[in-house]
Parts: C-alpha cells; sequence; structure tokens
C-alpha cells in the first residue's frame, strides 16, 4: 500500500490529523508548518505515513480507510431466454353443406314478404345441406344450384302474388262485391229525451269531424239518425227551454254507446270520440 498514489482528499485528511495533534501539543508551530507542508506534496501513502511515524493514532481520525471496496466481479453472461411460437390451434373443418344453409336461411325470411312462396326453395336448401354433410364433402354447383332455385322461386312469386291480388280486388268473400263486404260509415242515432210532455230545446248543437249543425226551438223528445264516415269528435249539445230534466244519448250502430243525465234546467252534453 506504500506505493499507492494518494488523492486530494486524503492530503486533507492527513493535514485535518497533524492540526488535531498541534491542538493537544504533540507538535509545535514549526514541525507542524513543515509536515503540512509535505502532507501537500504528498504523492504516495509512504509520503504520508513517514509524517505520522511518531505520533499516535486518533480514535475516529484513521489516516486510511479500513479496507478498499473489493474489484467488482465479472458478471457471469446469461444468454436472454428464447420465446418460440406457439403453433396456433388447428382450424375446424369446413362445413360442406353453409352455402345450402345460408340460402335456406335467406329464402326463410324472403317467405314473409311472398306469402309463404320462397318458403319452398328454403326446404329445398335444407335438404341440400344435410345431404352435403352426410356425405362430407361440399357439392360443387352449390352455387349454380342455388341461383337456379332461387330465381324459380321468385319467377313464381313475380307470378303467382299479382294474380291472387287481383282476385281479391275483384271478388271478395263469398262472392261479394268489395263494397258490399265493408261499408265504411256509421249508423249513429241521436236521441234526447224530456221528463215532461210538451217539453222543447231551446238549442240543440250536432258536431260531427267536419261540420256543426245547429237548431233552435226544437219539440222533444227527438230520435234523429245521421251518417258519419268518422266518430271522431261527435258530440251533441241541447239546451232545455224551461225547467225540465233532459237525457241525450248517442247510438252507434245499434248500441248505446254515450248518455248524459244532467240536474234539472241544465244542458245536456254527450260527446264521443274513437
Amino acid at each position: 500500500m506504500q506505493h499507492i498514489r494518494v488523492s486530494d482528499a486524503e492530503r486533507d485528511r492527513a493535514c485535518a490529523i497533524l492540526r488535531e495533534h498541534y491542538a493537544v501539543g504533540r507538535l509545535d508551530d514549526q514541525e507542524l508548518s513543515t509536515r503540512l507542508a509535505a502532507a501537500h506534496t504528498a504523492v504516495t501513502w509512504g509520503d504520508l505515513n513517514d509524517l505520522m511515524y511518531d505520533l499516535p493514532a486518533l480514535p475516529g481520525m484513521p489516516l486510511a480507510p479500513a479496507a478498499y471496496p473489493p474489484p467488482p466481479q465479472p458478471v457471469a453472461y446469461a444468454p436472454p431466454p428464447v420465446h418460440y411460437p406457439q403453433m396456433p390451434p388447428p382450424m375446424p373443418a369446413p362445413d360442406p353443406g353453409r352455402g345450402y344453409r345460408l340460402a335456406a336461411g335467406f329464402s326463410f325470411v324472403l317467405g314473409f314478404a311472398t306469402f309463404g312462396i320462397m318458403w319452398i326453395p328454403s326446404v329445398i336448401f335444407a335438404i341440400l345441406a344435410a345431404r352435403a354433410k352426410e356425405r362430407g364433402q361440399r357439392d360443387p354447383n352449390t352455387v349454380r344450384t342455388i341461383a337456379a332455385v332461387t330465381a324459380a322461386g321468385l319467377l313464381a312469386a313475380l307470378v303467382l302474388l299479382p294474380a291472387g291480388f287481383d282476385r281479391d280486388d275483384d271478388e271478395g268473400p263469398g262472392g261479394r262485391a268489395p263494397m258490399e263486404m265493408f261499408d265504411p260509415a256509421h249508423n249513429v242515432v241521436l236521441e234526447v229525451k224530456a221528463d215532461q210532455r210538451s217539453a222543447s230545446a231551446a238549442e240543440m248543437v250536432v258536431t260531427t269531424d267536419d261540420e256543426e249543425t245547429t237548431q233552435e226551438n226544437v219539440l222533444l223528445p227527438i230520435r234523429r239518425p245521421i251518417h258519419v264516415d268518422s266518430l271522431d269528435d261527435l258530440s251533441l249539445t241541447v239546451t232545455p227551454d224551461g225547467d225540465v230534466r233532459l237525457t241525450c244519448r248517442i247510438i252507434v250502430d245499434d248500441t248505446e254507446i254515450k248518455e248524459s243525465l244532467p240536474k234539472r234546467g241544465e244542458p245536456c252534453k254527450v260527446t264521443y270520440d274513437d
């Protein structure tokens, strides 16, 4: 260790130790100056130890560290781990009847729009799909077969559907014409009664969907049939002439729908909205 060179920090530590010895009286002024100058110019540990040869060691102030850290050990080289790619799972075997099954589902949906005509191709495609699955081999004519059967089904729908609609337009159920089978008009009867004989209404207002009719001085009782196309906003308002009690009714297609029995002397109003 005597031949190992010292650093500036080690020279400063040696100077600090010499000053401590001077403080306790081991060195005089001249010896301190001489040794400090030698410490500042020291090159090796041997030079510093020569300045301390006749001085005891100070507790807690060693001249040299207890031991130098051991040199770093070489790090063993470990090769990086090798990650081998995993093989993908095996692909499932192709479905030989997949094309026919898709065509069967598409034809089944079209059957709702063609009144069931396209359900016939749907059944044919389902049978062909089952046979292809049994054989385990795709039919090489799948596309051609689907196109031909679908075209035949659509052609049948184009021919049969217009003929069916024309027949329905010409004749209804039981051989009746459409206007005889369905009449949009309603038979409405407006009925007003009073609890006294020879009573009258000062005013009667009938409101329908498209008009309003007002009559004055109407003799009671009355039963008036009217024909309306719509029952929306249908109302009857009758104002009595005197202290009488009225009863108002709206009868639609021979069925009583609305009735009003107000107090004596009050107007009678009945409203119906379909």
